[in-house]
């Protein structure tokens, strides 16, 4: 009986602060490329991951904030071979980019 005891104690201790942390926010996915296409509601860009290339799709919204040449500028000012840095969340239908910010303008 006393084992029992000791048992459900050290399982309520072990399990209590599990139970009392807040979720966790969702960690933002960071990428700097070169965009390749500009789409309404939609941004290609193309990553160099080590000696690979890839190309990310991600989705904006009308909250996305988009910063440039110390303003604010409209997804649409930008253009193929425009170099970006965009922050996204991972969402069930994919990247969401929250705020892209122009580093570089395609010569």
């Amino acid at each position: 009986m006393r084992r029992l005891t000791r048992s459900f104690a050290l399982a309520a201790v072990l399990l209590t602060p599990a139970a009392a942390l807040p979720a966790q926010r969702e960690l933002p996915y960071t990428y700097q490329g070169t965009v390749h296409a500009v789409k309404s509601g939609a941004l290609d860009l193309i990553i160099g991951v080590g000696e690979a290339v890839r190309l990310v799709h991600m989705r904006t919204q009308p909250a996305t904030a988009v910063f440039g040449e110390g303003a604010a500028i409209a997804l649409g000012d930008l253009q193929p071979g425009d170099v970006v840095r965009a922050d996204c969340r991972l969402t069930a239908t994919g990247l969401v980019a929250d705020k892209i910010e122009l580093k570089r303008r395609a010569p």
